[in-house]
């Protein structure tokens, strides 16, 4: 019999092994998922805003390349500088960002794959 422990399936009985907070983070990164998903994407196709890369002829697995390319160069400035100008996202929202698109971007590259591209 399946249990959940923070939001994670496992199997009754069997002990989880890692960081206690990793598992609450990957309840996190969900629900923060399936926040962003109604604003950027809606019911429809939850990929819906990673495709509309393809209206400009770009795999939507590059273009999740991209975004994460963008929030790693933040924190390498971040690093650098010791400073974000922009206060609105933390440096763990960056990262909790770049967690999510990473998943999204297996997801994306599997149906590429599957596709033959």
């Amino acid at each position: 019999m399946a249990d959940k422990v923070g939001g994670i399936k496992k199997q009754s009985g069997k002990k989880q092994f890692g960081h206690p907070d990793f598992y609450k983070l990957l309840e996190q990164m969900a629900n923060l998922h399936s926040r962003k998903n109604h604003d950027y994407a809606g019911t429809s196709d939850p990929l819906k805003n990673l495709r509309a890369c393809e209206r400009l002829n770009l795999e939507p697995f590059l273009g999740v390349m991209v975004r994460l390319q963008d929030k790693w160069s933040r924190l390498e400035e971040f690093v650098k500088s010791g400073q974000l100008m922009v206060k609105d996202e933390s440096v763990l929202d960056t990262l909790m960002d770049n967690a999510v698109y990473s998943l999204l971007g297996i997801i994306l590259y599997k149906e590429q794959q599957k596709k033959g591209r």
